[in-house]
């Protein structure tokens, strides 16, 4: 008679990120470089500069890039936190964004003629799809997505883990 021996099971590990996600961390760091040029350009063909409020977005552009290099040269201490933090404002100023750009579409409903009939519901409903207005309310939801992404990539690691 043979016995076998006890098995031992592996304690899952603790860290946010398993090793191997280096290759994850530099995709996700593409994607938001494309993220920040798409979104630059989406704005410069729009000609996004035409008064102070419009020049928010540029900001957090710059604010994502600075963000975007100091991952790249370095991903811990207090340069992932400063890097958090600014992916934090861009997505502050991203809902900001998104606001202005449906109130600005809600206050165009004033020139439709029914526009007072519509419950309010329907009316800030049509400013969100844009049924009323010219400003789209999703745009500044690219500064977002990148800003996620950010986030998303500052939780893995640069090297492999031994």
């Amino acid at each position: 008679m043979t016995s076998t021996p006890p098995q031992t099971t592996a304690r899952p590990s603790r860290r946010l990120a398993a090793p191997g996600t280096p290759l994850l961390r530099l995709g996700l760091l593409a994607l938001v470089a494309i993220g920040i040029v798409g979104a630059a350009l989406e704005l410069a063909f729009e000609r996004h500069w035409e008064s102070p409020v419009q020049l928010i977005p540029w900001v957090a552009l710059t604010l994502q890039v600075v963000a975007l290099v100091l991952l790249l040269l370095r991903d811990a201490g207090p340069v992932l936190t400063v890097v958090r933090v600014l992916a934090a404002i861009v997505l502050l100023a991203s809902l900001y964004g998104v606001f202005v750009h449906v109130s600005v579409n809600h206050g165009m409903g004033a020139m439709d003629p029914q526009w007072d009939a519509y419950s309010p519901l329907t009316q800030w409903w049509n400013a969100l799809t844009k049924s009323v207005g010219m400003a789209p309310p999703l745009a500044p939801g690219m500064l977002a997505q990148s800003a996620l992404l950010l986030l998303l990539a500052s939780v893995t690691p640069k090297r492999r883990q031994a």
